[in-house]
Protein backbone atom coordinates (compact mmCIF):
# COMPACT_ATOMS: atom_id res chain seq x y z
CA UNK A 1 0.00 0.00 0.00
CA UNK A 2 1.37 3.13 -1.13
CA UNK A 3 1.56 5.96 1.78
CA UNK A 4 -0.57 8.20 -0.34
CA UNK A 5 -3.63 5.86 0.25
CA UNK A 6 -2.24 5.23 3.67
CA UNK A 7 -2.77 8.79 4.42
CA UNK A 8 -6.22 9.02 3.51
CA UNK A 9 -6.95 6.05 5.32
CA UNK A 10 -5.58 7.99 8.27
CA UNK A 11 -7.53 10.65 8.40
CA UNK A 12 -11.04 9.65 5.90
CA UNK A 13 -11.73 6.34 7.96
CA UNK A 14 -12.04 8.54 11.70
CA UNK A 15 -13.85 10.94 9.90
CA UNK A 16 -16.74 8.29 8.28
CA UNK A 17 -16.36 6.61 11.73
CA UNK A 18 -17.78 9.63 13.77
CA UNK A 19 -20.07 10.70 11.21
CA UNK A 20 -22.22 7.83 11.28
CA UNK A 21 -21.45 7.62 15.15
CA UNK A 22 -20.18 4.36 14.53
CA UNK A 23 -18.97 3.65 18.01
CA UNK A 24 -22.42 4.48 19.42
CA UNK A 25 -24.39 1.74 17.44
CA UNK A 26 -21.35 -0.76 17.62
CA UNK A 27 -21.70 -0.38 20.88
CA UNK A 28 -25.42 -1.39 20.94
CA UNK A 29 -25.18 -4.07 18.30
CA UNK A 30 -21.35 -5.64 19.05
CA UNK A 31 -19.48 -5.19 22.53
CA UNK A 32 -19.04 -1.73 24.08
CA UNK A 33 -14.94 -2.60 24.57
CA UNK A 34 -15.08 -3.12 20.57
CA UNK A 35 -16.42 0.29 20.37
CA UNK A 36 -13.83 1.69 22.63
CA UNK A 37 -10.58 0.11 21.00
CA UNK A 38 -12.06 1.21 17.74
CA UNK A 39 -12.47 4.82 18.48
CA UNK A 40 -8.96 4.94 20.18
CA UNK A 41 -7.50 3.09 16.67
CA UNK A 42 -9.41 6.19 15.01
CA UNK A 43 -7.25 8.25 17.65
CA UNK A 44 -4.08 6.68 16.95
CA UNK A 45 -5.14 6.47 12.96
CA UNK A 46 -5.20 10.68 13.16
CA UNK A 47 -1.70 10.49 15.35
CA UNK A 48 -0.38 8.47 12.41
CA UNK A 49 -1.55 10.61 9.52
CA UNK A 50 -0.41 13.55 11.44
CA UNK A 51 3.27 11.69 12.01
CA UNK A 52 2.91 10.93 7.43
CA UNK A 53 2.51 14.42 6.39
CA UNK A 54 3.98 16.98 8.65
CA UNK A 55 6.97 17.22 6.49
CA UNK A 56 4.94 17.51 3.08
CA UNK A 57 1.97 19.04 4.51
CA UNK A 58 1.00 22.30 1.93
CA UNK A 59 0.50 25.90 2.80
CA UNK A 60 -1.45 26.26 5.85
CA UNK A 61 -4.22 28.08 6.60
CA UNK A 62 -4.79 30.73 9.08
CA UNK A 63 -8.20 30.72 9.85
CA UNK A 64 -8.26 27.06 10.56
CA UNK A 65 -5.19 27.53 12.62
CA UNK A 66 -7.57 30.25 14.41
CA UNK A 67 -9.18 26.60 16.53
CA UNK A 68 -5.90 25.26 17.66
CA UNK A 69 -5.51 28.39 19.96
CA UNK A 70 -9.24 28.60 20.50
CA UNK A 71 -8.66 24.71 22.33
CA UNK A 72 -5.64 25.89 23.68
CA UNK A 73 -7.04 28.75 25.93
CA UNK A 74 -10.34 26.99 26.64
CA UNK A 75 -8.08 24.02 27.91
CA UNK A 76 -5.62 26.50 29.75
CA UNK A 77 -8.25 28.45 31.40
CA UNK A 78 -10.90 25.18 31.70
CA UNK A 79 -8.21 23.26 33.41
CA UNK A 80 -7.13 25.62 35.66
CA UNK A 81 -10.94 25.91 36.76
CA UNK A 82 -11.39 22.72 36.86
CA UNK A 83 -8.18 22.58 39.62
CA UNK A 84 -9.69 26.03 41.40
CA UNK A 85 -13.16 24.40 41.85
CA UNK A 86 -12.52 21.11 42.46
CA UNK A 87 -14.78 20.00 39.80
CA UNK A 88 -13.51 16.31 37.94
CA UNK A 89 -13.66 15.86 34.61
CA UNK A 90 -12.67 13.54 32.01
CA UNK A 91 -9.96 15.62 29.96
CA UNK A 92 -8.29 12.93 28.04
CA UNK A 93 -11.64 12.41 26.22
CA UNK A 94 -12.54 15.44 25.65
CA UNK A 95 -9.18 16.46 23.90
CA UNK A 96 -10.36 14.31 21.15
CA UNK A 97 -11.65 16.86 18.82
CA UNK A 98 -8.29 19.07 19.71
CA UNK A 99 -6.55 16.03 17.63
CA UNK A 100 -9.06 15.87 14.83
CA UNK A 101 -8.66 19.93 14.68
CA UNK A 102 -4.83 19.44 14.09
CA UNK A 103 -4.99 16.04 11.84
CA UNK A 104 -7.09 17.71 9.75
CA UNK A 105 -5.49 21.09 9.54
CA UNK A 106 -2.68 18.85 8.55
CA UNK A 107 -4.04 17.05 5.73
CA UNK A 108 -6.19 19.51 4.13
CA UNK A 109 -3.25 21.64 3.57
CA UNK A 110 -2.92 20.08 0.05
CA UNK A 111 -5.47 20.74 -2.38
CA UNK A 112 -6.13 17.02 -3.73
CA UNK A 113 -6.92 16.16 -0.10
CA UNK A 114 -9.51 18.98 0.14
CA UNK A 115 -11.39 17.45 -3.17
CA UNK A 116 -11.49 13.96 -2.10
CA UNK A 117 -12.44 15.38 1.61
CA UNK A 118 -15.14 17.04 -0.36
CA UNK A 119 -16.29 13.82 -2.32
CA UNK A 120 -16.08 11.60 1.59
CA UNK A 121 -18.03 14.07 3.09
CA UNK A 122 -20.76 14.39 0.54
CA UNK A 123 -21.23 10.83 0.61
CA UNK A 124 -21.34 10.11 4.61
CA UNK A 125 -23.54 12.67 4.95
CA UNK A 126 -25.85 11.20 2.40
CA UNK A 127 -25.58 7.66 4.09
CA UNK A 128 -26.66 9.43 7.61
CA UNK A 129 -29.81 10.63 6.38
CA UNK A 130 -30.34 7.44 3.95
CA UNK A 131 -29.82 5.96 8.17
CA UNK A 132 -32.38 8.20 9.37
CA UNK A 133 -35.15 7.52 7.17
CA UNK A 134 -34.67 3.73 7.85
CA UNK A 135 -34.10 3.98 11.32
CA UNK A 136 -37.78 5.44 11.80
CA UNK A 137 -39.41 2.88 9.08
CA UNK A 138 -38.35 0.91 11.27
CA UNK A 139 -39.15 3.18 14.65
CA UNK A 140 -36.12 2.30 15.87
CA UNK A 141 -35.17 4.96 18.61
CA UNK A 142 -31.15 4.65 19.39
CA UNK A 143 -31.43 6.36 23.00
CA UNK A 144 -33.67 2.59 23.52
CA UNK A 145 -31.44 0.66 21.84
CA UNK A 146 -33.80 -1.08 19.97
CA UNK A 147 -36.98 -1.03 18.20
CA UNK A 148 -39.19 0.71 20.73
CA UNK A 149 -42.75 -0.02 21.91
CA UNK A 150 -44.69 3.02 20.99
CA UNK A 151 -44.72 5.46 18.04
CA UNK A 152 -40.91 7.00 17.61
CA UNK A 153 -42.40 11.03 16.85
CA UNK A 154 -38.70 12.82 15.94
CA UNK A 155 -36.33 10.72 13.82
CA UNK A 156 -33.16 10.59 15.75
CA UNK A 157 -31.16 9.00 12.87
CA UNK A 158 -27.78 7.98 14.05
CA UNK A 159 -27.24 10.42 16.55
CA UNK A 160 -30.05 9.50 18.77
CA UNK A 161 -30.73 13.28 18.63
CA UNK A 162 -33.65 14.71 16.44
CA UNK A 163 -31.48 18.29 16.50
CA UNK A 164 -28.04 16.91 15.95
CA UNK A 165 -29.78 14.92 12.85
CA UNK A 166 -31.23 18.19 11.56
CA UNK A 167 -28.13 19.81 11.67
CA UNK A 168 -26.26 17.33 9.73
CA UNK A 169 -29.30 16.60 6.85
CA UNK A 170 -28.74 20.70 6.55
CA UNK A 171 -24.92 20.37 5.86
CA UNK A 172 -25.77 17.69 3.90
CA UNK A 173 -28.61 19.24 1.26
CA UNK A 174 -25.92 22.22 1.06
CA UNK A 175 -23.33 19.73 0.04
CA UNK A 176 -25.21 17.96 -2.34
CA UNK A 177 -26.68 20.80 -3.89
CA UNK A 178 -23.13 22.50 -4.26
CA UNK A 179 -20.45 20.31 -4.39
CA UNK A 180 -22.38 17.36 -6.96
CA UNK A 181 -22.28 18.78 -10.14
CA UNK A 182 -23.53 16.39 -12.53
CA UNK A 183 -23.50 16.64 -16.18
CA UNK A 184 -25.68 13.86 -17.67
CA UNK A 185 -29.60 14.41 -17.62
CA UNK A 186 -30.46 11.17 -15.88
CA UNK A 187 -27.55 12.38 -13.00
CA UNK A 188 -29.31 15.80 -12.94
CA UNK A 189 -32.89 13.87 -11.48
CA UNK A 190 -31.04 11.54 -9.62
CA UNK A 191 -29.89 14.90 -7.65
CA UNK A 192 -33.22 16.43 -7.71
CA UNK A 193 -34.52 12.81 -6.41
CA UNK A 194 -31.66 12.97 -4.30
CA UNK A 195 -31.88 16.31 -2.64
CA UNK A 196 -35.85 15.74 -1.64
CA UNK A 197 -34.83 12.33 -0.07
CA UNK A 198 -32.70 14.60 2.24
CA UNK A 199 -35.18 17.21 2.61
CA UNK A 200 -37.53 14.26 4.07
CA UNK A 201 -35.06 13.22 6.28
CA UNK A 202 -35.09 16.82 8.12
CA UNK A 203 -38.66 16.86 7.93
CA UNK A 204 -39.15 13.69 9.79
CA UNK A 205 -37.13 15.35 12.32
CA UNK A 206 -39.79 18.00 12.96
CA UNK A 207 -36.78 20.29 14.46
CA UNK A 208 -37.89 23.93 14.58
CA UNK A 209 -34.90 25.09 14.57
CA UNK A 210 -34.09 22.83 11.58
CA UNK A 211 -36.57 24.22 9.31
CA UNK A 212 -36.51 27.55 9.81
CA UNK A 213 -32.21 27.31 9.36
CA UNK A 214 -33.05 25.16 5.89
CA UNK A 215 -35.55 27.72 4.54
CA UNK A 216 -32.72 30.10 5.42
CA UNK A 217 -29.82 27.90 3.73
CA UNK A 218 -32.26 27.48 0.58
CA UNK A 219 -32.73 31.22 -0.37
CA UNK A 220 -28.73 31.86 0.15
CA UNK A 221 -28.27 28.79 -2.24
CA UNK A 222 -30.38 30.01 -4.38
CA UNK A 223 -28.94 33.76 -4.47
CA UNK A 224 -28.03 33.08 -8.09
CA UNK A 225 -32.17 33.62 -8.30
CA UNK A 226 -32.78 36.86 -7.07
CA UNK A 227 -31.62 39.14 -9.83
CA UNK A 228 -33.35 41.35 -12.89
CA UNK A 229 -36.76 39.69 -13.49
CA UNK A 230 -35.92 36.93 -11.71
CA UNK A 231 -35.76 39.20 -8.30
CA UNK A 232 -39.30 40.35 -9.13
CA UNK A 233 -40.23 36.96 -9.39
CA UNK A 234 -38.76 35.54 -6.11
CA UNK A 235 -40.12 38.76 -4.14
CA UNK A 236 -44.15 37.88 -5.28
CA UNK A 237 -42.97 34.05 -4.59
CA UNK A 238 -41.92 34.85 -0.62
CA UNK A 239 -45.22 35.89 0.51
CA UNK A 240 -46.89 32.82 -1.02
CA UNK A 241 -44.33 31.03 0.60
CA UNK A 242 -44.53 32.74 4.06
CA UNK A 243 -48.57 32.08 4.00
CA UNK A 244 -48.67 28.19 2.97
CA UNK A 245 -45.70 28.42 6.22
CA UNK A 246 -48.31 30.37 8.54
CA UNK A 247 -51.31 27.78 7.57
CA UNK A 248 -48.66 24.16 8.48
CA UNK A 249 -51.39 23.24 10.85
CA UNK A 250 -53.92 23.49 8.36
CA UNK A 251 -52.51 21.70 5.53
CA UNK A 252 -50.86 19.11 8.02
CA UNK A 253 -54.16 18.65 9.37
CA UNK A 254 -55.12 15.20 7.65
CA UNK A 255 -51.61 13.73 8.65
CA UNK A 256 -52.26 12.07 11.97
CA UNK A 257 -49.10 13.58 13.49
CA UNK A 258 -49.00 13.10 17.02
CA UNK A 259 -46.61 14.26 20.22
CA UNK A 260 -44.06 16.74 19.54
CA UNK A 261 -44.86 16.24 16.21
CA UNK A 262 -47.64 18.45 16.01
CA UNK A 263 -45.55 20.39 19.25
CA UNK A 264 -43.05 21.42 16.39
CA UNK A 265 -45.31 22.25 13.56
CA UNK A 266 -46.53 24.81 16.25
CA UNK A 267 -43.49 25.80 17.07
CA UNK A 268 -42.37 27.24 13.41
CA UNK A 269 -45.95 28.72 13.35
CA UNK A 270 -45.62 30.60 16.26
CA UNK A 271 -42.07 31.68 15.18
CA UNK A 272 -42.94 32.70 11.68
CA UNK A 273 -45.93 34.78 13.31
CA UNK A 274 -43.30 36.46 16.06
CA UNK A 275 -45.40 34.47 18.52
CA UNK A 276 -42.07 33.87 20.60
CA UNK A 277 -43.76 33.14 24.00
CA UNK A 278 -45.35 30.52 22.81
CA UNK A 279 -42.67 28.76 21.23
CA UNK A 280 -41.61 25.92 23.27
CA UNK A 281 -38.07 25.46 23.92
CA UNK A 282 -38.63 21.66 25.77
CA UNK A 283 -36.94 22.98 28.78
CA UNK A 284 -33.53 24.38 27.36
CA UNK A 285 -34.41 27.71 29.00
CA UNK A 286 -34.74 26.25 32.44
CA UNK A 287 -31.39 24.46 31.65
CA UNK A 288 -29.82 27.31 30.41
CA UNK A 289 -31.12 29.53 33.46
CA UNK A 290 -29.50 27.21 35.59
CA UNK A 291 -26.05 27.22 34.24
CA UNK A 292 -25.74 30.47 34.30
CA UNK A 293 -26.07 30.62 38.11
CA UNK A 294 -22.59 28.92 38.19
CA UNK A 295 -21.42 31.37 35.49
CA UNK A 296 -22.44 34.08 37.43
CA UNK A 297 -20.30 32.58 40.26
CA UNK A 298 -17.34 32.36 38.10
CA UNK A 299 -17.62 34.81 35.06
CA UNK A 300 -13.83 35.00 34.10
CA UNK A 301 -12.31 31.67 34.32
CA UNK A 302 -15.56 29.40 34.59
CA UNK A 303 -15.67 26.13 36.31
CA UNK A 304 -13.66 23.23 34.21
CA UNK A 305 -13.53 21.31 31.42
CA UNK A 306 -17.20 19.80 30.16
CA UNK A 307 -18.91 21.58 33.01
CA UNK A 308 -21.49 23.11 30.56
CA UNK A 309 -22.05 20.07 28.73
CA UNK A 310 -22.51 17.87 32.02
CA UNK A 311 -25.28 20.20 32.96
CA UNK A 312 -26.83 19.97 30.03
CA UNK A 313 -26.96 23.57 29.05
CA UNK A 314 -27.89 22.72 25.53
CA UNK A 315 -25.68 25.90 24.23
CA UNK A 316 -22.56 25.73 22.50
CA UNK A 317 -21.68 29.82 23.67
CA UNK A 318 -23.31 29.21 27.33
CA UNK A 319 -21.19 26.18 27.17
CA UNK A 320 -18.11 27.49 26.48
CA UNK A 321 -18.83 30.27 29.40
CA UNK A 322 -19.48 27.74 31.85
CA UNK A 323 -16.23 25.60 31.40
CA UNK A 324 -13.59 28.45 30.25
CA UNK A 325 -14.00 31.80 31.24
CA UNK A 326 -15.20 35.08 29.31
CA UNK A 327 -12.14 35.49 27.87
CA UNK A 328 -12.47 32.04 26.07
CA UNK A 329 -15.90 32.96 24.86
CA UNK A 330 -14.85 36.39 23.65
CA UNK A 331 -11.92 34.61 21.64
CA UNK A 332 -14.54 32.20 20.63
CA UNK A 333 -17.07 34.61 18.97
CA UNK A 334 -14.31 36.61 17.65
CA UNK A 335 -13.05 33.75 15.74
CA UNK A 336 -16.27 32.87 14.72
CA UNK A 337 -16.95 36.83 13.38
CA UNK A 338 -13.65 36.26 11.45
CA UNK A 339 -14.83 33.20 9.55
CA UNK A 340 -17.90 35.11 8.02
CA UNK A 341 -15.72 38.43 7.75
CA UNK A 342 -13.43 36.77 5.41
CA UNK A 343 -15.99 34.18 3.90
CA UNK A 344 -17.15 37.11 2.33
CA UNK A 345 -14.13 38.27 0.50
CA UNK A 346 -14.31 34.94 -1.48
CA UNK A 347 -15.84 34.59 -4.78
CA UNK A 348 -19.79 34.39 -5.01
CA UNK A 349 -19.72 31.06 -5.70
CA UNK A 350 -17.56 29.78 -2.50
CA UNK A 351 -19.13 32.29 0.15
CA UNK A 352 -22.52 30.85 -0.54
CA UNK A 353 -20.95 27.70 -0.14
CA UNK A 354 -19.37 28.52 2.75
CA UNK A 355 -21.91 30.94 4.46
CA UNK A 356 -24.99 28.74 4.41
CA UNK A 357 -22.66 26.03 6.44
CA UNK A 358 -21.76 28.56 8.68
CA UNK A 359 -24.66 30.07 9.57
CA UNK A 360 -26.39 26.52 10.31
CA UNK A 361 -23.88 25.44 12.64
CA UNK A 362 -23.87 28.92 14.60
CA UNK A 363 -27.62 28.77 15.07
CA UNK A 364 -27.60 25.20 15.88
CA UNK A 365 -25.01 26.34 18.52
CA UNK A 366 -27.93 27.96 20.31
CA UNK A 367 -29.74 24.49 21.13
CA UNK A 368 -26.86 22.13 21.39
CA UNK A 369 -23.97 22.17 22.95
CA UNK A 370 -22.23 19.10 21.35
CA UNK A 371 -21.44 21.35 18.12
CA UNK A 372 -17.72 21.55 18.85
CA UNK A 373 -17.56 18.58 20.51
CA UNK A 374 -18.17 16.44 17.22
CA UNK A 375 -14.83 15.39 15.22
CA UNK A 376 -16.17 15.33 12.26
CA UNK A 377 -17.84 18.89 12.81
CA UNK A 378 -14.25 20.41 13.70
CA UNK A 379 -12.66 18.76 10.44
CA UNK A 380 -15.59 20.42 8.62
CA UNK A 381 -14.90 23.80 10.47
CA UNK A 382 -10.98 23.00 9.38
CA UNK A 383 -12.03 22.54 5.71
CA UNK A 384 -13.85 25.53 5.62
CA UNK A 385 -10.71 27.78 6.75
CA UNK A 386 -9.06 26.21 3.74
CA UNK A 387 -11.80 27.23 1.69
CA UNK A 388 -11.43 30.93 2.89
CA UNK A 389 -7.85 30.79 2.66
CA UNK A 390 -7.36 29.31 -0.81
CA UNK A 391 -7.18 32.18 -3.03
CA UNK A 392 -6.67 30.16 -6.57
CA UNK A 393 -10.09 28.33 -5.85
CA UNK A 394 -12.90 30.56 -7.24
CA UNK A 395 -15.82 27.36 -7.42
CA UNK A 396 -16.71 24.97 -5.50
Amino acid sequence: MKNKTLLHLCFLIPFVFTVLNLQVIMTLFVSTTLAQVIAYLNLGLILLGISLIIKDRGELSRTAKLWIIFYLLYFACAILAGAINYNESNIIASTIPLFYVIGFYYYLSLAENRALFEKIALISFVVSCLICIYFNNINFDLDKGGIAKYAVDRAQGVYGDANNMSLVTILTFIFVFKAYKPKKAVFKIFKIVLLAIVFYSLFITFSTTGLSVFFISLIMLNHKFFNGVRMLFGIILLPVLYIILLNLNTITANMNLVGQQRDKINNLVNVLSLNFDKVDDSGRGELVAEVLHFIYENPLLGNGVDFGAMHKAHNTIIGIWADAGIFTLLFFLLMLGLYFKRAFSRPKDITFFIIPILLTMCIFMLSLHSVINQPYLMALFVYLGYLIDDKEREVI
